[in-house]
């Protein structure tokens, strides 16, 4: 790497650093936990309880309270996301924001597929803006929008009916119950991207689900049908996707702590995708190792995970496969056999500075303020995955069969400055069975062809509220 690629990548963690730093402690005001009328509502009971008032009086001042608190609003901070709600506790809505601030470094020389440079890069990853609204006390309607790009996209867009837990029913653009790390929010991921494997899970889709939680917990399922066509796209063909997934916690009813942790869960997704271009592989940098390619008839995806955390360790891993049909797209109208994707990975983390891992949130932690010697939460993460594409028949831009796999090993640290800050650095190593096409490809000769590996340095200030 040249000299003054690593002066750029010094610089820039320097100046993520200060950037940090610079970075408010949340603001110190106490979250609303009861308005008013829950207080009144407190006091009423206590004085019932007690034989103070009689059960009439009782429901005549519970009745002038609500008459009374119609029409009011509360604002406030809940940490630091503000707020607003009504009086009698009906109707709330949350205002929520984050921003990824990304640099990209790549190893020296490396381009790529189409022959452009892999360029070392600033980028804002993501720049979000969402409203969580709550009306009548059981209808949940979010809208979300990323501003990161040339244009602003809608990711979350959807009304949820939550009378029981047990059954939800959700409508709208959401997330495909599938997969552990793409249900994981990005605020809480442990690496800068999620791997490979995330190549073949399916994101955001327009649909219906019904969801819930069952048995105080221990069961959880999301069982919907989708257009299959993926977020903010049109629907081309009748035919509908079908996905679902089953979450087991096996010792949540036990009084077993050490294992309250561990779940389990399988997932899938079926539908007839008609023509169509296929799933494809990139790395955490983002190079296309494996472009897109034609595909027509059914697309099957499945796959099943498993996590646990205890203490400041946190374990998880997941295996993904997916089939993509090619029917008639052989020579005189001949089918292909199936694109076959599979993916695996192993990950863990702990914290350095003792927090507990809960996977999902982010850790309780003291703001770092070096004026008083706390700096926050530093926690260590590898991660080994592993993609693979294959098919009898030979594929772009592979020049022989089952040669389009990826290994790739990630090794990152995670410094938490606030509940709601973050800096990330990534440093992940490629290995590719595929000598035409990898970051290194120049010659058109693959014989002459013999680096397979590459790095990328990953890096992220993230902020949220």
């Amino acid at each position: 790497m040249r000299w003054y690629w690593h002066a750029v990548l010094v610089a820039s963690t320097v100046i993520l650093m200060a950037l940090s730093f610079a970075v408010p402690s949340p603001p110190t005001w106490a979250a609303e936990k009861k308005d008013d009328k829950a207080v009144l509502d407190e006091v009423l009971d206590i004085l019932k309880d007690k034989g103070q008032i009689t059960e009439e009086k009782y429901q005549e001042l519970k009745t002038r309270a609500k008459k009374e608190g119609a029409g009011k609003i509360l604002a406030g901070f809940d940490g630091l996301t503000p707020y607003i709600k009504s009086m009698d506790g009906q109707h709330r809505v949350d205002f929520h924001g984050r921003i990824n601030f990304d640099l990209r470094a790549y190893e020296d020389d490396t381009r790529n597929l189409d022959g452009s440079d892999q360029k070392t890069n600033f980028l804002v990853r993501r720049a979000r803006l969402s409203i969580d609204a709550t009306l009548f006390k059981y209808l949940n309607v979010v809208v979300d929008g990323d501003f990161a790009g040339s244009s602003a996209t809608l990711q979350w867009g959807y009304i949820d009916l939550k009378y029981f837990p047990e059954a939800r029913l959700r409508a709208g653009q959401f997330k495909v119950p599938f997969s552990f790390e793409e249900l994981t929010s990005s605020r809480f991921i442990d690496f800068v991207e999620r791997s490979v494997v995330n190549n073949l899970a399916p994101a955001f889709d327009v649909g219906v689900m019904l969801h819930g939680s069952l048995l105080g917990g221990m069961l959880e399922y999301g069982v919907g049908v989708f257009n299959g066509r993926g977020q903010n796209a049109a629907e081309t063909n009748d035919s509908k996707d079908i996905a679902g997934r089953l979450l087991v916690r096996p010792f949540k009813l036990m009084n077993l702590p050490d294992l309250g942790q561990l779940h389990l869960a399988g997932h899938f997704t079926h539908g007839d995708q008609d023509s169509d271009q296929s799933l494809r592989g990139r790395t955490d940098g983002k190079f296309e190792f494996f472009p897109r390619t034609t595909t027509r008839g059914d697309r099957l995806r499945y796959g099943f995970e498993a996590v646990y955390a205890y203490g400041p360790f946190g374990l998880y891993g997941e295996y993904v496969r997916s089939e993509e049909e090619r029917k008639g797209l052989g020579t005189g109208g001949k089918d292909l056999d199936d694109l076959i994707g599979q993916g695996w990975y192993v990950a863990g983390s702990v914290f350095l500075t003792g927090e507990e891992k809960v996977h999902g949130k982010a850790p309780k932690v003291k703001p770092a303020n070096p004026r008083t010697g706390d700096f926050g939460a530093v926690e260590l993460a590898a991660r080994f995955a592993q993609l693979d594409f294959d098919s009898s028949d030979a594929l772009l831009p592979a020049s022989h069969p089952g040669l389009n796999r990826v290994d790739a090993f990630t090794a990152g640290i995670n410094w938490y400055l606030s509940p709601n800050v973050r800096l990330m650095v990534n440093w992940t190593q490629n290995w590719f069975d595929n000598l035409a096409a990898t970051p290194n490809t120049k010659s058109p000769d693959v014989s002459k062809r013999s680096d397979d590996t590459s790095w990328e340095i990953l890096s992220r200030l993230a902020l949220w509220f």
